[in-house]
């Protein structure tokens, strides 16, 4: 029974709380404030403390990636991209060197382009183009944002590409663990030179003895298996990286989630609050509680309309 009234005491109007549930108290708002800061806080620092907060990367597939693109650019009549496994390495070293180096740009803090991964696999490009995105949930997020993007939508939908290539890397990029993927484009350099015209030479007759068949022993040819390329190097490669015992949480939907139930419970409170003071006809200074409703419920749209993720 206790608990029942310290239940009602919280979130229903009674005299045990001057006819306002406890948690639309000032001093209750302030507590609830409070704590949801701390509480980000606590997530965003938390891989510094204790166990690897991981991203995404089971989720989001290189392959899946590459069939999003090239399904944007056969909707906007461009024709699909190949798969260049050059290209998925080099976007892969570009991955590694960002985790390295720490830092989130097209240009590493040394100077270095993106241009050079790609010579550096030995991609001579006569066109090139890069596509950044960290933290997204799923390959169809990523590509959306892309395509929201007028760069980046140029860069996907753009008709001097011809090859692709993609890296989903994970680690650890400003103290926090996150998931890269890289996504480079690419014409090859041999792809844009004209070939050079063949001469057509009228062929002589030529007068033959029809020579006197042979026997001839037929020679047995085996074929040498050509290895495949391993899905790492052909679809983009993942690396994974699980030093330390690992807790699968995603900071901003975590926060996410959680904000979202708070307002949840204090809309539903305010609903009820308004519904009993009306009845009851309580006179309330100060109690606009449709002012109330209407701002949280507009944080509560923006709650809902927040995505994770960036691109670059």
């Amino acid at each position: 029974m206790k608990f029942a009234h310290r239940l009602a005491h919280i979130f229903w109007p009674r005299e045990s709380n001057n006819q306002k549930a406890k948690i639309l108290h000032s001093s209750s708002l302030i507590i609830i404030t409070v704590v949801l800061i701390l509480f980000q806080g606590f997530i965003s620092f938390f891989p510094k403390f204790g166990p690897r907060i991981l991203g995404y990367a089971a989720n989001i597939s290189p392959d899946e990636i590459i069939r999003l693109t090239n399904e944007k650019r056969v909707q906007n009549g461009l024709a699909p991209l190949s798969l260049n496994s050059t290209l998925s390495q080099a976007a892969q070293a570009k991955g590694a060197d960002m985790l390295n180096k720490d830092y989130w740009a097209h240009v590493a803090p040394d100077g270095t382009q993106p241009w050079k991964f790609f010579t550096d696999f030995g991609y001579r490009y006569r066109y090139a183009g890069e596509n950044l995105a960290r933290d997204f949930t799923n390959p169809a997020s990523a590509v959306d944002a892309w395509m929201a993007s007028p760069s980046h939508k140029e860069n996907l939908l753009s008709p001097k590409y011809k090859e692709i290539g993609v890296a989903v890397i994970e680690g650890d990029l400003a103290g926090v663990d996150t998931t890269l993927v890289i996504q480079f484009f690419g014409t090859n350099y041999a792809d844009t030179i004209p070939p050079a015209p063949i001469a057509q030479v009228t062929p002589t007759p030529v007068i033959t003895s029809t020579p006197i068949p042979t026997q001839v022993v037929p020679s047995v040819v085996t074929a040498t298996p050509i290895p495949l390329p391993s899905p790492s190097e052909a679809a983009g490669l993942t690396v994974l990286t699980a030093e330390k015992p690992t807790v699968l949480i995603s900071p901003f939907n975590t926060t996410k989630t959680v904000s979202l139930a708070i307002v949840v419970v204090l809309l539903g409170v305010l609903v009820i609050d308004g519904v009993v003071t009306s009845r009851r006809r309580i006179a309330r200074i100060g109690g606009r509680t449709f002012a109330h409703l209407s701002f949280l419920g507009m944080i509560l749209a923006i709650v809902l309309i927040l995505k994770a993720g960036q691109v670059l």
